[in-house]
């Protein structure tokens, strides 16, 4: 500092301080999750979701990593979630009512049961369950329980 102040340089710019990591509750983190899915095809809405400075997301990106990275991982890990209930004869219904309402969404929730051929309410439950599913897979992953595979 001293040398600086008599030579009049000024060096090198400080180094960008990253946020830190936000810790969410469960509720909280739950009620982001079901905000990333709502808006898994919007980058720009998802802007403003606090998952982006979660340890999931902050881990996937990379500590140093900015807003559009985040945003980038926080859709690949939902889409990753959403992705391995197909993998499991009893989740594949949960996986295609979220499928068909997230990562290729119909029109409508109707029309989304109807191109399932499932009646309304059956779609509807099976929504729910597959997004509480993923939740708690996310969560785990979040709070260490699991790790990534």
């Amino acid at each position: 500092l001293g040398q600086r102040e008599v030579s009049g340089t000024q060096g090198p710019p400080p180094a960008a301080v990253s946020q830190p990591v936000l810790v969410l509750s469960q509720p909280e983190f739950s009620s982001a999750i079901q905000d990333a899915l709502r808006h898994l095809l919007q980058p720009t809405v998802l802007r403003t979701n606090p998952l982006l400075r979660s340890r999931l997301v902050v881990d996937r990106a990379g500590a140093s990593s900015g807003e559009p990275e985040r945003i980038v991982a926080l859709q690949a890990l939902t889409r990753e979630s959403i992705d391995s209930l197909a993998e499991s004869p009893r989740d594949k219904k949960l996986y295609r009512a979220l499928y068909r309402s997230y990562v290729q969404p119909a029109a409508t929730q109707e029309s989304a049961a109807e191109l399932l051929d499932l009646p309304f309410s059956t779609f509807r439950r099976h929504l729910k369950a597959g997004v509480i599913r993923i939740t708690e897979q996310l969560w785990q992953r979040e709070v260490g329980w699991v790790t990534a595979s």
